[in-house]
Order: structure tokens, then C-alpha cells, then sequence
């Protein structure tokens, strides 16, 4: 699956405590952290390593644009970690459909929240990992639209919410969310708190 150890990724001590977070029972983790900190990549590569483990499952990597998922996400990050960890020739990137495809029948799809056309065509599909990237641009009526759409099956998988952002100010619903423990539109406390977990890359 990985041609030399040198393809492999090799997380910073920050970043391993950030998959320590990722293998825990929480069921959405949220990484903050500023340009460069490394936490986009640690959750594309975990999308891809759930993708490689659990054929046939399906992953989304959605923000608020799509032309700025496709850009920053797909061709700068998701693109070239595929290349280096499992090989160019074992995955193929559907363009008009804005997917990718693996050889093991695992799909990783790439979409935005904001763009009308393709919500309809992400959101008709369900997933074994949802990852909003930079979520300091995306509504949490957005995120809610998207939440049913976790229930795909995949035999030994668990489902899971992953989100990024910059550090967000306290009255962003991921700030709420995540560090207040609180439903941001009702201002009460979550059901559960224990499944929302978040941690700070620097």
C-alpha cells in the first residue's frame, strides 16, 4: 500500500496528541489552530486512512465554497497525501462529479455547504466521516443540514464528525459547541457533552 517509509506521514508531537483525541470515544472533534498548524492535514490523512482501512465506505470533506474545497483541500492536500500514501494508480479523481475513488470501492467526495447545486448532490449520499473544514465560514444551520447524512454502515467503522477551524471567537456556535458545552441556538447545555471534544494546534 505504501511504496517507501519516507511516503509515510510522520506527525509532530502536537499532531499526535490530536490523533490520541481522534481514536478516543468522542464522536466530534474539532481541531482550532492558525495557518501552518498542521491541522488540516492531520484530518485529511485520517479520512484516508479510514478510506484505505474500511472498503467501500464513503467520506465527505465539505466548506462553505466548493471552488475553495476543491483548491485548498483537494489539489493541495488530499491529492498529493493519496499519491504518497497509497499511489497514484490505486485512486482516480471523478472531476464532474468531485469525488475520489479508491481501489478498494472507498469514496472520499468534496463539496460545498453554500453552493445550492452541489449541497443537493453531496447531501444525497450518506458517509462514514464528515469533515467541515474551516468552520469559522459555515452556519451551524449548514452543519445541521449535513448531520443526518453520517449513517452509512460500514462493519467496524464508527462514524465521525471531524471540523477545523482558527481559534473562534465566543460567540461562534463552534466556540459554544465545543468549549461552553452549550446548543448555540437555545443557549442550553448539550445532551452529551462527552461526544464533543476539541483540542488547540500551535
Amino acid at each position: 500500500m505504501v511504496a517507501t517509509s519516507d511516503s509515510l506521514f510522520k506527525p509532530t508531537r502536537v499532531q499526535r496528541a490530536a490523533l490520541r483525541l481522534l481514536k478516543g470515544g468522542a464522536k466530534h472533534v474539532l481541531l482550532f489552530g492558525g495557518s501552518r498548524s498542521g491541522k488540516t492535514t492531520i484530518l485529511v490523512i485520517v479520512i484516508i486512512y479510514r478510506a484505505v482501512r474500511y472498503r467501500d465506505s464513503r467520506h465527505l470533506i465539505c466548506r462553505l465554497r466548493t471552488k475553495d474545497a476543491r483548491s485548498s483541500v483537494l489539489h493541495e492536500t488530499l491529492i498529493p497525501w493519496l499519491e504518497r500514501i497509497v499511489g497514484p494508480k490505486r485512486f482516480k479523481l471523478v472531476v464532474h462529479e468531485g469525488y475520489v475513488q479508491l481501489w478498494n470501492g472507498s469514496e472520499i467526495w468534496i463539496g460545498g455547504l453554500g453552493d445550492r447545486e452541489q449541497v443537493d448532490k453531496i447531501l444525497g449520499h450518506e458517509y462514514n466521516t464528515i469533515y467541515f473544514n474551516e468552520v469559522s465560514q459555515i452556519s451551524y444551520a449548514a452543519v445541521n443540514v449535513a448531520y443526518s447524512r453520517l449513517a452509512m454502515n460500514v462493519e467496524g467503522c464508527r462514524n465521525l464528525f471531524l471540523y477545523d477551524c482558527n481559534p473562534a471567537s465566543p460567540m461562534h456556535w463552534a466556540y459554544k459547541v465545543f468549549i461552553r458545552k452549550i446548543e448555540p441556538r437555545m443557549d442550553v447545555p448539550l445532551m452529551k457533552p462527552e461526544l464533543y471534544v476539541s483540542m488547540l494546534l500551535n
